[in-house]
């Protein structure tokens, strides 16, 4: 929770801890950490096992831990989790305005399918990513 406050405010997709609570709960989820003590960078993802998609919900990053490739690995490491739980799809969400997710996203097969007006609140759209497996 402290890492995502330190990452992402209301208009970025902070997530409660209910809901992280939730998330977590459920044997579709896992959570990858990179880092140590409260952890330099963590990613949240979910496999939908009827659809075969699943979803990068969060991709946190600790601001003193960003350019050194950490977000990549993460990534990386999460196609192969997604493999093992039947996932063909991989979808995702980013702020228009966070260009550098963006480059990230696309130098790793991802492709931009749409806006998503007001995702992030009023004025803050979204962009809807995906990738197969």
């Amino acid at each position: 929770m402290a890492l995502e406050g330190r990452c992402f405010s209301g208009t970025d997709g902070l997530f409660s801890r209910r809901q992280l609570r939730t998330l977590l709960s459920s044997p579709r989820c896992a959570w990858l950490v990179a880092g140590h003590f409260e952890g330099a960078a963590c990613l949240l993802i979910a496999a939908n096992g009827r659809a075969r998609w699943g979803r990068l919900y969060s991709l946190a990053v600790d601001p003193a831990y960003r350019n050194r490739g950490v977000a990549r690995k993460l990534l990386t490491a999460s196609f192969a989790w997604f493999r093992a739980q039947g996932v063909a799809l991989v979808r995702a969400e980013v702020k228009s305005d966070n260009h550098a997710a963006r480059r990230l996203y696309a130098s790793l097969g991802f492709t931009e399918d749409r806006v998503l007006a007001d995702y992030y609140g009023p004025g803050h759209p979204g962009i809807k990513l995906s990738r197969p497996l």
